[in-house]
């Protein structure tokens, strides 16, 4: 696909999501981006987007709500002209040890992390639906889920189910709107570490991935950029983004 004069819209990703909407920015491609709290941060990245030339502008959703959710989409539409792709990262990291879980932590968890990603994909979906064919594509779904689905580790149960259904709502979107929409997910490892992990826990982790480092952004939105320009032959696939820490030792 390329990129240029394309719509995107970010969910979420406050971290990782700034720069990927500064490098879609410079290919040309106007940013669209949903917040529920924090957009007052979020506006000198679209200033800086119009600076560069593109559009840009800032939504505020509540993506829990399936209503909002197509509210977003339609705002995006009126504004941008077009929906070309969505990169879904709503997302919540919550500890929630197994001594103190309560029924609440599960409908949280769920409500943030797979209920509002389902509700902003089908309703982008839909919209994507409606334009034209352009080279076989209407447009293309990236979906941030988590490495550990694959590997858990303690204390995150609620949050690692919820990222775990993103996976399977990947593969079966995939299936549903081919062959004219692309969905693919990202499983990132520890590239933005959440406040308050110990310099210990960074350090175990380090040493414990094959490549004896932490990720960065860019490490990431390399691989974005790949499903978004790279290729348009890969649909219903999770891209691993750990740096080895899936095969390495660390918890």
């Amino acid at each position: 696909m390329r990129l240029e004069g394309k719509t995107v819209l970010i969910t979420g990703g406050r971290r990782i999501g700034v720069d990927l909407a500064m490098k879609l920015a410079s290919r040309g491609a106007n940013v669209a981006f949903s917040a529920l709290t924090g957009a007052e941060a979020l506006r000198p990245v679209v200033a800086e987007c119009q600076r560069i030339g593109v559009q840009a502008d800032i939504f505020i959703a509540d993506l829990r709500d399936a209503k909002a959710a197509e509210n977003l989409v339609e705002k995006t539409v009126s504004r941008f002209g077009s929906l070309d792709v969505l990169i879904n990262m709503t997302s919540i990291y919550t500890r929630t040890p197994w001594s103190t879980l309560q029924p609440e932590d599960f409908d949280a968890a769920m409500a943030s992390n797979l209920r509002a990603p389902y509700f902003t994909a089908m309703a982008a979906a839909r919209a994507m639906l409606r334009q034209p064919v352009e080279q076989g594509l209407q447009g293309k779904i990236i979906h941030f889920t988590d490495w550990a689905v694959d590997r858990p580790y303690r204390d995150y149960l609620p949050y690692l189910i919820a990222k775990g259904g993103v996976v399977t709502l990947t593969k079966a979107l995939a299936v549903e709107l081919a062959p004219t929409i692309t969905v693919n997910a990202i499983a990132p490892g520890t590239v933005a570490p959440p406040a308050g992990m110990s310099p210990e826990k960074l350090e175990q982790i380090r040493t414990g991935s094959l490549l004896q480092r932490h990720g960065s952004s860019d490490d990431v939105n390399e691989a974005v950029l790949y499903l978004l320009e790279g290729t348009d032959f890969v649909t219903g696939e999770v891209f691993r983004i750990d740096g080895g820490r899936f095969l390495g030792s660390s918890g």
